[in-house]
Formats: structure tokens, sequence, C-alpha cells
């Protein structure tokens, strides 16, 4: 019991950190493009969670030791994480905090379709529901904004997509291997992968310029989303998947796109009308409901959830 309530704890944490992140993330666009900006970000938390598996393995804790053969599962949950961030980051580009936070939100509701296409396992009548009331929200929330639906929203779209993804393959992976390893090799693919985009497609040289590395802002950025948004929150990600069932995990999770809208609303200066706030309410209300399930036994939960961890 005090361990659940310690996993549910934590990712309401991440829930919070990652939906009121999008404004620092945005802002820092402003300095540099976006693969060099995840690159920074997510080569930073790799040497955290390095180092902290470096000294765990000192001390010889066995329980960080974990099994063989997580090299694999933590680079195709990196895949997803990595096209995840690089749809975020370039959305943030033409669409704003709000938007993108909703948009984004829609992952869960659309985790089970993408089950169905991937194994089969065909949605409930509720799950459809859900979906087509969800996209009303979105089409209502962006009727709210001045700018029409734009490249970034569905941009931001596909993130949605990828993020999905991610959350299926930590469900299936995270139960079997440690969960320290996981996050160190999915953000050491991200970083690297992020780098080398940057190399070929940005201005990168721009890490060098003297003047980023005294604006305080940019430093904190860096830091911030590094270690707490990316190092912390996918090491609690994966340990909460293990402790408690991913129902409950993408139920907290939800409510990411409701802090991102407020954080918009303090430090963004945006303003949703009224049919837009309707919308959000629409987006959040179906990402709920679609992972909520029917009164089922222990026994029942039991078997659902090792069917997927066996995908």
């Amino acid at each position: 019991m005090k361990n659940k309530l310690i996993a549910f704890s934590s990712l309401v944490f991440v829930s919070f950190i990652w939906g009121s992140s999008l404004f620092i993330v945005k802002e820092t666009l402003k300095f540099v493009q976006p693969f060099t900006f995840n690159a920074l970000r997510f080569i930073v938390a790799a040497i955290v969670l390095f180092t902290v598996q470096t000294l765990l393995n000192r001390k010889n804790n066995k329980r960080y030791r974990g099994k063989a053969g997580f090299i694999f599962p933590g680079i195709v949950i990196g895949l997803f994480l990595f096209l995840g961030f690089v749809f975020q980051t370039f959305g943030l580009h033409y669409t704003s905090i709000s938007k993108s936070g909703f948009i984004i939100g829609i992952s869960v509701a659309i985790v089970p379709f993408l089950l169905f296409f991937k194994y089969k396992k065909k949605p409930t009548l509720r799950e459809n529901l859900c979906a087509i009331i969800a996209f009303i929200g979105l089409f209502l929330l962006t009727l709210s904004t001045n700018s029409k639906f734009n490249s970034g929203d569905i941009i931001s779209f596909f993130s949605a997509i990828a993020f999905a993804l991610h959350i299926i393959y930590s469900t299936i992976y995270s139960p079997s291997y440690n969960s320290l390893q996981l996050a160190t090799v999915q953000v050491t693919f991200v970083g690297l992968a992020s780098w080398t985009f940057a190399l070929i497609f940005e201005d990168w040289q721009v890490i060098f310029n003297h003047t980023l590395w005294t604006n305080k802002f940019f430093i904190f950025s860096i830091l911030f989303t590094a270690i707490f948004c990316t190092a912390a929150a996918f090491f609690i990600q994966m340990f909460a998947q293990r402790t408690i069932s991913a129902t409950e995990v993408g139920i907290i999770l939800a409510t990411e796109p409701v802090f991102a809208a407020i954080t918009g609303y303090y430090y963004g200066g945006e303003r949703l009308q009224e049919i837009g706030l309707f919308g959000c309410s629409l987006i959040l209300v179906s990402t709920i409901v679609t992972q909520i399930r029917k009164n089922k036994s222990k026994k029942q939960l039991y078997k659902e959830e090792k069917t997927i961890h066996k995908m």
C-alpha cells in the first residue's frame, strides 16, 4: 500500500512537471533549435542516470542490476520517445502551449486503437465513443483561438501517436526489466538521435556561443528539463508501471494537459474562449473515461495486464 501511494504521488508530480515544462520549452526554442535543445536535454539526463546507475553498481546493489537483454527494449521505447519529443518540440513552434498539451493528451485515448491495429485487440463501444468525443473536443479547442487549425496542431497530433506507442511498449517491457536501466537506455538513445539530427539539419554551433551559457533562463531550462522532466520522470514512469496498473498510470498522466493549460494561462498569457474550455473538458473527460474499467475481479485485471505484458 505504501509503495502504491508513493507511485501515485510520484506520477502526479511527473504529470505536473511535464505539463508545466511546455512553457519553458517553448521559451527555450527562442535560443536554440528543436533537435539541438533535445540533444542537450537528453544527453545531460543520460549522464545523470548513468552516474546513478554506476554508483549503485559499485555498491553492489543487486536490486538495481536487473537482468540482461534490456538494451533492445530500451531502444524500442526510446525510438517512440524520440519521435514524440521531436513532434512535440516542432509543434510548439507553431501552436500554443494549451493546444499542444491537450492534443498530446489524446495519446491516452488512442492507445486502445493502436493495440487493435497491432494486436487485434478490438476497442469497446465506450472506447470508440471516447475517441469521437476527444476529436470533437480538439475541433472546439482550435475554434477558440485566434489561429485556425495549423501545422503545429497536426505535428502535435503525431506526437500524441508516438507517446501512445511509448506507453504501450513501456507497459510491455517495464515489468520484465530494471526500471533504471530501461530509463537510462531510452534517454541515451533520444539524446544521441537528437544530436545526430542536429548535426545534419540545424545550426548546432550556436551552443558554443558564450552569451548562450551566460543566460540564466537557458541554463535553468536545460537543467530543469534534463533532471526533473527527463531523468527523474522516466525512471518514475518505468518504476510506476511495475508497481501499479497501466490503467491507473494512464488516468494520472491524463492530467498533464490541465497543468499545461494552467501554465499557459498564468505564464504564457494564453486565453481560451468558453468554447475552447468546453473542448478541453471533452478531451480530458475522454482520456480519463477511456482508461476507467468496469468493476472486475482482481483475477480478471491480473489476467488482462499479463496479456499486455506478453505482447
